[in-house]
């Protein structure tokens, strides 16, 4: 029943910078999560090791082992690969609700998010959070990752060839808690079951902090592995304005820099017309409090200390960041 006291958890497969991941652990422990299921998409992360101390933290590597234990080969699709490790921390959880989202999204509640899932109606398995997305007013200085406002999705749907949707480079549908025992399918944005139907609500009072590209360079190597995986790995299309994006970035990579900020920074009086139409939060993000309380530490990742790691860990695959980096430096 409505008012009941819920515990509640949260899901992601991850592959970011470590002190992006504890920055994850930090902020949903600190704001109340019972648990906090990490999936290492590399098995060798060493992320795993800082965080697996925790005693609400479920470290669990993606090694042969994990996908023969769920008795699969390893999906070549990225998403295929979170929703089955999302759904094996929905069969495992003890905690109320489960959310499954990414490590650079962050819960924004007005009240404790249990006392937000506890006026959830009995009837409803899944409990929608609406996304507002990163972006910057043009006369704010960036000296964290975490700088920023959020835009709201605007109303309505986008044209066909627009580069955003709904005014967003990312997704604008939000992300859901799933009622625990109730027999769904964990995907990326809504529960699935076939009979009967999963049944949704909007949450009211909490937003979801998408940070889509913790830096400018970080965000064009997101298109780059994102057309990389559907051209040469079985990847998932796609969505339209996401195809779009990569286009750009294809057509100049060199350009990616600049149509990041051409899509994400705002002038002063773009800002203005979007608060007046109430598509714009102003919070003040600092999970620094957070890093502190749960691992002793207030360090928040830095854009360039980011992008060095980016270019560490991934020029390999995709030479191109070292020569962006390098012609931007």
């Amino acid at each position: 029943m409505a008012g009941t006291k819920q515990t509640w958890a949260v899901v992601a497969t991850v592959d970011e910078h470590p002190d992006l991941v504890r920055t994850f652990v930090a902020w949903h422990l600190h704001l109340g999560a019972s648990e906090v299921h990490l999936y290492f998409d590399r098995p060798d992360d060493p992320a795993a090791e800082m965080v697996r101390a925790l005693p609400q933290v479920r470290v669990c590597l993606c090694d042969a082992a994990h996908w023969r234990r769920l008795g699969k080969r390893r999906p070549d699709k990225h998403q295929i690969r979170q929703l089955h490790n999302a759904t094996d921390a929905y069969a495992k959880t003890r905690a109320d609700w489960l959310l499954h989202c990414d490590a650079d999204e962050y819960l924004w509640p007005a009240l404790p998010v249990a006392d937000h899932l506890a006026e959830v109606d009995q009837g409803v398995e899944a409990a929608v959070v609406p996304v507002a997305e990163r972006c910057f007013v043009s006369d704010a200085g960036t000296k964290t990752v975490f700088d920023g406002v959020f835009r709201r999705p605007a109303t309505g749907k986008s044209g066909k060839d627009v580069l955003t949707q709904r005014g967003l480079t990312g997704h604008a549908i939000g992300k859901t808690f799933t009622r625990a025992g109730r027999g769904c399918q964990i995907s990326i944005h809504r529960p699935q079951r076939e009979v009967p139907p999963v049944a949704l609500a909007p949450l009211s009072g909490v937003a979801l902090l998408h940070f889509d590209g913790l830096t400018a360079l970080h965000w064009v190597y997101k298109l780059l592995r994102k057309a990389d995986a559907f051209a040469h790995h079985n990847g998932m299309p796609p969505a339209p304005q996401r195809q779009r994006q990569i286009e750009a970035v294809l057509e100049d990579p060199m350009a990616g820099l600049a149509l990041y900020h051409r899509l994400k920074v705002l002038t002063p009086a773009q800002a203005k017309a979007l608060a007046t139409q109430d598509l714009l939060l102003h919070v003040n993000f600092d999970p620094a409090a957070a890093l502190q309380a749960i691992f002793g530490e207030s360090d928040l990742l830095r854009p360039a200390d980011s992008d060095r790691w980016l270019c560490q860990q991934k020029v390999d695959a995709f030479p191109v960041l070292g020569l962006i980096q390098q012609k931007h430096v």
